[in-house]
């Protein structure tokens, strides 16, 4: 009898665990631990991002911009300058909104994350039917994806920016320099 009585515990312990929601959703919950990988690897890609270095580089550029309408007044503008003073303009177009962008970024990445653990949650402790769990895990990758395209492009786009401020703005600042001491009364 006591045999019997430690089978019928084994067996009904290996049900209750077999008809667990973390056994019923193991593949499920996977996929929520790998879009939590990617939530940090989208998180060190932010970091990585210098919104105050990019700030002040558009407001040098504007500076610049302002210097030149200034002091620059020729029939014609030389191609190198004109060169410059464009990728100069595409700085300033490009990296508008820093503020707003790193707000947004920072918010998104945290509830995303929040969602993700909630879900992972309510997953492991029952509180959602099946089709609910397979429409909120898919919405919530849907806009996990949405996400990482929007702030690995801005990466992209910040780190090129930065290669135009540092190869056009020393040309933009030597000229501006020079049309100011040719100003100076003598």
């Amino acid at each position: 009898m006591k045999n019997l009585l430690t089978l019928l515990s084994v067996g009904l312990l290996v049900l209750a665990t077999s008809c667990s929601p973390s056994s019923k959703y193991k593949a499920e919950l996977s996929e929520i631990d790998s879009c939590m990988t990617v939530l940090t690897d989208i998180q060190e890609m932010y970091d990585g991002i210098e919104f105050d270095s990019l700030q002040m580089m558009v407001d040098h550029v504007l500076a610049n911009e302002a210097d030149i309408q200034e002091y620059y007044h020729p029939d014609t503008v030389s191609l190198e300058i004109g060169t410059r003073m464009n990728e100069c303009k595409g700085i300033r177009k490009s990296l508008k909104d820093l503020e707003v962008k790193r707000t947004k970024y920072a918010d998104e990445i945290a509830e995303l994350t929040k969602q993700f653990s909630d879900l992972k949650d309510d997953i492991e402790n029952g509180r959602l039917a099946e089709e609910k769990v397979k429409e909120y895990l898919a919405t919530e990758k849907d806009d996990l994806n949405v996400l990482n395209q929007t702030v690995s492009d801005f990466y992209t786009l910040q780190d090129r920016q930065k290669l135009y401020y540092y190869s056009a703005t020393p040309i933009i600042d030597s000229l501006i320099a020079k049309l100011k001491s040719e100003a100076q009364p003598a």
